[in-house]
C-alpha cells in the first residue's frame, strides 16, 4: 500500500470556538478528498491547518509534500494585471510564466488569454483560475481548495474541474472543501465534517443524503 502523502489523525482544532473535535484523514498520491459539511462545520479551518497557518489543539497533521491553498475570497490584488498579480508569487520571469501557462497543464485555465487585464475587470471564473494558477506557480504536491466552483458560470467550472482531473492524473493530491454536487463526482473519497467529527462516506452516497 502506498504511503499516504497527508495524515490527520484525531485533530482537535480550535478557531474563536472549538471547531473541530477528532478529525482523521488519509489522502494518498492521486486522491481527491472531498469535505462535505454545513457552513461552520469547519471545511476551510481544516484547509487552513493542512497548509499549516493553523495549529491544532490536539492530534497531529503529517503533510509530505508542498502544499498550495486556494482561499475562496482569491489573494489578488485588483488594480494589477494578471500577470503582475502572477509575478508577485514566483521569482519566474515573464517569459517563464507565459511558457508554464501554454506549455503545462497551467493550459486548462486559460490565464494566458487574459493575461494583461486587471483584476478588477475580471470575472469571477477569471479571477478564480487566476488564483489557481498562481498557486501551482510554485509546483506544489497538494493542493488545497475552499469552494472552487462557487458563482461561477459553466464554462469556468468546467476549465477548473478539467484541471483538477488533470491534476490528479499526474500524482497531485487534491483536497476540496464544496457545496456542488458535481465537485464531488470528481472525489476519489469524500469525508462528512458534523459536530466536529470526520466520517468516511460510503461510495456514492449523494452529499446531500449525508448531510441529512
Amino acid at each position: 500500500m502506498a504511503e499516504p502523502i497527508v495524515t490527520i489523525e484525531n485533530v482537535s482544532l480550535k478557531y474563536k470556538k472549538t471547531v473541530l473535535t477528532d478529525v482523521t484523514i488519509s489522502a494518498g498520491k492521486g486522491d481527491v478528498i472531498g469535505l462535505l459539511g454545513l457552513n461552520g462545520s469547519g471545511k476551510s479551518t481544516l484547509l487552513s491547518a493542512i497548509a499549516g497557518l493553523r495549529r491544532t489543539s490536539k492530534g497531529t497533521i503529517k503533510v509530505g509534500g508542498k502544499a498550495g491553498f486556494v482561499t475562496q475570497e482569491n489573494a489578488l490584488i485588483d488594480e494589477l494585471t494578471a500577470m503582475d498579480n502572477l509575478k508577485m508569487w514566483t521569482p519566474l520571469s515573464k517569459a517563464e510564466i507565459l511558457k508554464e501557462l501554454t506549455d503545462t497543464e497551467l493550459s486548462i485555465l486559460k490565464v494566458n488569454e487574459f493575461i494583461d487585464l486587471k483584476v478588477k475587470r475580471m470575472s469571477g471564473g477569471m479571477k478564480k483560475r487566476l488564483a489557481i494558477a498562481s498557486v501551482l506557480l510554485s509546483k506544489p504536491d497538494i493542493l488545497l481548495m475552499d469552494e472552487p466552483l462557487a458563482a461561477l458560470d459553466i464554462p469556468a467550472k468546467n476549465d477548473i474541474i478539467n484541471f483538477i482531473d488533470s491534476f490528479r492524473a499526474k500524482g497531485g493530491t487534491v483536497f476540496i472543501a464544496s457545496h456542488s454536487e458535481e465537485m464531488f463526482k470528481h472525489c476519489s473519497k469524500i469525508y462528512l465534517l458534523k459536530n466536529g467529527v470526520s466520517t468516511l462516506l460510503p461510495a456514492g452516497t449523494p452529499p446531500a443524503e449525508a448531510l441529512g
